[in-house]
């Protein structure tokens, strides 16, 4: 049995931001909620959406204290903030934290603080229009119903559920993100198209756009962090991470996704720094059980095949192949990093609690996860 859906409407064009007021007034928005980080906050996007939001007639209420990896504190700061300015729509402009921050503060806008009740628990009052502009190419959190945040009550990593109502996909936006950010977001795309494909419940759609998320990252991500201002290599990016948000939100992620979110509450690491490092050793797992499926991943990337090969020999094709485009994108390895082995050994109980460890192809005994933590750190 397969199932997949499409949350919300997207538009994808250059220029697409100075719609946002124009769409924001359809859906009935008057005051809205734009919520960024710092640094977006003072980019020239942050300017061109404010502007179109304001020519629209929309008030504005900023709420620009979002950080990396961010926590139900931040969150329960933003929905205090909705509440008080009584919003009635909320824009956010940034990457994956900032969407998910997003989410999680329309779940506040008619519900009771705090966030932490509503992680992993889809019952509560519908919020309000939520319109995601991502800047980065990496989350596809326009089109997922997944919110991380970081439970500073149980130390992990949850997420609230709650769809966007609008995607706004504008490349030019994307033009400012650094090599690192590029790289590293651009790696969380791949990591995502990867583990749908290779995920205990795969289906169709998820497949065909996983596959094509995969050939536009491993094709246009170099060129995207040697020269930031090639247009057609953030148009193909903005994509790739727009079909990898479409592909994971119905097959999901599995052992990558839990071993990152595990690493990144326990020492706070970039999300698709760790997936990265995870994602070849992850899909020499995958492969004894769904080598198919690894291989499909190989020839997305331009790998050939005899036809001949055996599922170990299939999986460490693959993941040489991923090994070196991490390392050519300036991809830090987890002893730079500053992790040792026994520290990220130790983790491997909480990987095994983590969400989307339900997910992998088939679980792992805790020797074979073990194993798979000690190759990331080797295996650089």
């Amino acid at each position: 049995m397969n199932k997949y859906t499409q949350l919300c409407p997207i538009i994808f064009g250059n220029g697409s931001i100075q719609l946002v007021g124009e769409e924001a007034k359809n859906l009935g928005c008057k005051k809205v909620m734009l919520v960024s980080d710092e640094t977006v906050s003072k980019l020239a996007g942050n300017t061109a959406c404010k502007k179109s939001l304001f020519d629209s007639g929309i008030e504005v209420v900023s709420f620009n204290q979002v950080v990396p990896d961010p926590s139900d504190y931040i969150v329960n700061q933003g929905g205090e903030l909705a509440k008080t300015e009584q919003i009635d729509g909320i824009v956010a402009l940034g990457g994956g934290s900032v969407m998910d921050v997003g989410k999680a503060i329309n779940v506040l806008v008619n519900n009771p603080l705090p966030i932490n009740q509503y992680l992993g628990n889809p019952v509560y009052k519908p919020g309000v229009p939520l319109i995601l502009i991502p800047t980065t190419a990496g989350t596809g959190s326009e089109s997922t119903i997944m919110g991380v945040i970081t439970d500073t009550v149980h130390n992990v990593k949850n997420a609230v559920l709650c769809p966007a109502t609008l995607g706004i996909l504008d490349p030019e936006v994307t033009v400012s993100m650094p090599p690192s950010i590029t790289a590293y977001t651009g790696m969380d795309a791949f990591a995502q198209a990867a583990e749908a494909i290779t995920t205990k419940d795969p289906n169709p759609k998820s497949d065909l756009l996983a596959f094509e998320a995969i050939k536009k990252v491993t094709t246009y991500l170099p060129i995207a962090v040697s020269n930031g201002e090639n247009m057609k290599a953030r148009e193909e990016l903005l994509l790739a991470s727009n079909f990898a948000g479409i592909a994971f939100n119905d097959a999901l992620v599995h052992l990558g996704h839990a071993i990152s979110h595990t690493v990144g509450a326990a020492f706070h690491k970039t999300h698709g720094v760790i997936c990265a490092l995870a994602i070849p050793e992850v899909l020499k797992y995958s492969a004894k059980v769904r080598p198919d499926k690894v291989q499909l991943i190989g020839e997305a990337m331009g790998l050939s095949f005899k036809g001949t090969e055996g599922d170990d020999e299939i999986g460490e094709i693959v993941a040489g192949a991923i090994r070196e485009l991490i390392k050519n994108i300036g991809i830090p390895s987890i002893k730079d990093l500053g992790i040792s082995k026994d520290e990220l050994v130790t983790l491997a109980r909480k990987v095994t609690e983590d969400a989307c460890f339900q997910y992998v192809p088939r679980e792992p005994s805790k020797e074979e996860l073990t194993g798979i933590l000690e190759t990331i750190y080797e295996c650089y």
